[in-house]
Formats: structure tokens, C-alpha cells, sequence
């Protein structure tokens, strides 16, 4: 007899006001700019808590307040993705960049190419 556990994780979108009072702490006087910095190979998978498209790339708003931006294989488009993805849990938990591959609900399957941390700064 063999018994094998497998483990599927649901990210769903996050609500629009979430999203809003992600940037609510900067000053009101100025619109925020935001840029890309560089960030690791893996995000941990269970500290995700919403995620968006946003353009040519998901957006996935951490537990820790940090937003990160995922950029897919080339073939993949981010709308598929705006109701949210399934993804496999690995061993170690995180969610890694040419390892892991999201499902969408409506059957679309990609791997992240690249991941950037967003960060919002006033001019």
C-alpha cells in the first residue's frame, strides 16, 4: 500500500480596498511612484494574500505587506489569472521562480519567469 499527500493552495484576488491600504501609509500631498526592485528566486507561497493582474504581470500582495510582481513565461498571458491561481505546495513551501507552475481556473498553466518587489515612493 502506498499513500501519497498532495496539497493544492488556492490565492485568490485580493478585494480592491486591500489593495488601496497597501499604499495608504505614504504622504497624500504627492501621487506615489512606484518601482521595481530586484527580488530572491522563491516567495513563501503561505504568505501570500491576494493577487491581481496588472499589465503584462501578476501582482501578489504578501502578508508582510510587501508587493511583488510576477512576470510569466513568454506564451502566458496574466489574465488568465485575474480570478486567482492554484499551485502545487511544495515541500519547502515556497514558490519559485522556473519551478513551480500555477493553474488558473480556467485551465491555463504557467511557470513565473521572474519575480520583482513593488515599492512605492514619494517624488
Amino acid at each position: 500500500m502506498r499513500i501519497e499527500r498532495r496539497v493544492i493552495m488556492r490565492i485568490t484576488p485580493q478585494p480592491g480596498n486591500s489593495r488601496r491600504g497597501f499604499l495608504s501609509q505614504l504622504p497624500r500631498q504627492t501621487a506615489p511612484r512606484v518601482v521595481e526592485r530586484p527580488h530572491g528566486e522563491c516567495v513563501d507561497a503561505g504568505e501570500i494574500v491576494g493577487v491581481a493582474d496588472r499589465g503584462s504581470r501578476l501582482v501578489m500582495y504578501m502578508r508582510d505587506r510587501q508587493i511583488i510582481s510576477a512576470e510569466l513565461e513568454k506564451a502566458c498571458s496574466p489574465r488568465d489569472f485575474y480570478l486567482g491561481f492554484y499551485v502545487e505546495r511544495s515541500p519547502d513551501g515556497q514558490l519559485c521562480v522556473n519551478r513551480d507552475r500555477l493553474m488558473s481556473r480556467a485551465g491555463a498553466k504557467c511557470r513565473i519567469a521572474d519575480f520583482h518587489r513593488l515599492i512605492a515612493v514619494a517624488d
